[in-house]
């Protein structure tokens, strides 16, 4: 049986709005962004298509309460997938961590009415969707077989790595996720929590007085789940915090890793609500 071919003429991409995609990828002719809808009140938007990160992070600092979000209909995958499949052979979903939300078990129940269409559990958000993304498109670009393709997909969801660090504690105050009473003696220690996903759940890496010691943690963890001499694809991610990603990149990039440095994120809505403006992700994945 001859193998099936997966490159740009055959096969499309589709992420929901958490990919957080940086502009290559957004604007990707084979990538399709699915948005998320966020809720300040009774005012609606689509996420990334009518509430950009900038406006709001702005909003987000006014607003008395916590913005809320709405995933995707059943019906706009299926309208999505059954579009995309009229031009393309293949189409393969790819969606936040299942434990985090519902658009993965929204897009299997629309992929079950279609052919040919292949739903990932990525286990990540924002950035570590986006750099699974990233070296999804670089296949299609130079082609490959449906193995190697879907073979690198379980690939990176075993072996990935996604770091977040929150620079402010309000924000999971405000949600509900942190008491007042850790919300205070947190502030007052200066306390920076690491965070990293695995196995799609969210969980406390290290706890960090500064944000200069949170980026050495991260540094360090980097180091402890990299091996030297192996090819290392990075992504950052930032919620508007261009200084501080400035300063881990030079972290990273002054290791003894092999490093290709991918075009960085920024941390929009649905990740942003929880974290709070200044927040700093590291996903990387040796190949």
């Amino acid at each position: 049986m001859a193998a099936v071919i997966i490159d740009r003429q055959t096969t499309a991409l589709v992420v929901d709005s958490t990919a957080d995609l940086p502009d290559n990828l957004l604007h990707d002719p084979n990538v399709t962004m699915v948005p998320l809808t966020v809720f300040f009140g009774r005012q609606a938007y689509l996420d990334w298509v009518e509430l950009k990160p900038a406006e709001f992070y702005e909003k987000l600092k006014t607003e008395s309460q916590l913005p809320t979000t709405s995933q995707p209909s059943p019906g706009t995958w299926l309208e999505t997938y059954r579009r995309l499949r009229e031009r393309y052979e293949r189409v393969y979903s790819v969606h936040m961590s299942s434990l985090l939300g519902g658009s993965y078990a929204t897009a299997c129940a629309a992929a079950g009415q279609i052919d040919n269409v292949t739903v990932v559990d990525s286990t990540v958000v924002t950035g570590g969707i986006a750099l699974l993304v990233d070296r999804l498109v670089e296949r299609l670009e130079r082609g490959t077989t449906q193995q190697e393709f879907e073979a690198f997909i379980a690939h990176y969801v075993a072996h990935k790595t996604f770091f977040y660090l929150l620079t402010t504690l309000e924000y999971n105050h405000k949600g509900g996720r942190l008491s007042t009473a850790s919300y205070l003696v947190g502030n007052a220690l200066n306390i920076r929590p690491v965070l990293v996903m695995d196995e799609g759940r969210v969980q406390m890496y290290r706890k960090s007085r500064g944000v200069r010691a949170a980026l050495n943690h991260l540094r360090d963890g980097f180091l402890e789940r990299t091996k030297p001499g192996v090819m290392t694809y990075v992504g950052l991610s930032h919620g508007l915090n261009l200084e501080g990603m400035a300063q881990l990149q030079e972290l990273i990039l002054g290791t003894d890793r092999v490093i290709d440095l991918r075009p960085p994120n920024i941390v929009g809505a649905v990740v942003g609500t929880h974290a709070g403006p200044g927040s700093l992700g590291l996903s990387f994945i040796q190949e």
